[in-house]
């Protein structure tokens, strides 16, 4: 667990620390994606593997479920307050929905974790954050 937590736990307070920031709003959400995205669509093996096993421990092991399941909220929450604060703002669509929009891009990212450990996907990581980060800010 010590691994997972040395590898999540920076991650989700860079993420946080953006959010609070005072970038615009849609600054904060490309910031946020890429280092998501960074972390987890051009992970190396090594994390993208102990990501995996780790989950697949999680099933079996409760307090590693909820190591993971926290640093997994975190990420989340982080994200739709950003979502949330841009869509107040005027900055994204005036119909979008913080949480399920942040649960999207957190979905992605670990798709994207997954696709790392069999060495890539059909679409690169970065193309995937563009699309999304397009279906946030336009009418589209």
């Amino acid at each position: 667990m010590a691994q997972v937590e040395e590898r999540g736990l920076p991650l989700v307070s860079v993420l946080a620390r953006l959010a609070e920031g005072g970038a615009a709003p849609q600054a904060k959400l490309e910031g946020a994606m890429e280092i998501l995205f960074g972390a987890y669509g051009e992970s190396d093996l090594d994390f993208s593997g102990l990501f995996l096993k780790g989950w697949l421990r999680a099933r079996e092991d409760k307090q590693f479920r909820l190591a993971l399941a926290w640093q997994r909220e975190q990420i989340r929450l982080t994200l739709r307050d950003i979502l949330a604060e841009g869509a107040s703002a005027g900055a994204f669509r005036p119909d979008l929905d913080p949480a399920a929009v942040a649960a999207v891009i957190l979905n992605t990212a670990e798709g994207c974790l997954l696709q790392g450990a069999t060495e890539g996907g059909a679409v690169p990581a970065a193309e995937l954050l563009r699309t999304l980060l397009a279906l946030v800010v336009s009418e589209a």
